[in-house]
């Protein structure tokens, strides 16, 4: 495979992983936001939000072993340990279009409506309300008392 095909193929994963939705709960690392800084160098694109503090990547961490016999004062053994444990990314076109693939499956939620489980898993008879509460919560809507919640634990709904 040449390297245009694979440059190509990153190209379109980098603009699927550009439509990609935010996530609604914030964690310390994206998805989205790291995929993108993975898939932009190998589709030749620059990658934004260069500024001093933020932490290095991957790549800044294998040149830093690379360049330096024994970085931060390391062992030579614990260094060579090190070097086999990064992961050495070989990427195809047909893998980057598999991934492609996959991140357009779950946007679309393929899977979501092929195994449609139905009312009963979302809202079960011991207590109907439980996933509706749960959302709320995580979206924002209502904010859960200690009464509210003492309710809940007593009489379970």
């Amino acid at each position: 495979m040449s390297s245009t095909a694979v440059r190509e193929a990153a190209v379109q994963l980098v603009k699927t992983l550009q439509k990609f939705p935010q996530e609604r709960i914030k964690h310390l690392v994206s998805f989205r936001d790291s995929q993108l800084e993975r898939f932009k160098p190998i589709a030749g694109l620059e990658t934004t939000g260069t500024d001093s503090t933020k932490k290095p990547t991957l790549s800044d961490i294998k040149d830093i072993i690379n360049r330096t016999s024994g970085p931060l004062g390391l062992q030579k053994d614990l260094l060579k340990k090190v070097q086999e444990a990064l992961p050495q990314e070989q990427f195809t076109a047909q893998t980057i279009e598999e991934q492609n693939k996959s991140l357009n499956n779950i946007m679309s939620n393929k899977y979501k409506t092929y195994y449609d489980v139905g009312n009963k898993l979302y809202e079960p008879q011991g207590n109907p309300l439980y996933y509706k509460r749960l959302l709320d919560e995580i979206e924002g809507k209502t904010k859960e008392t200690f009464f509210t919640a003492l309710r809940t634990v007593v009489f379970g709904k």
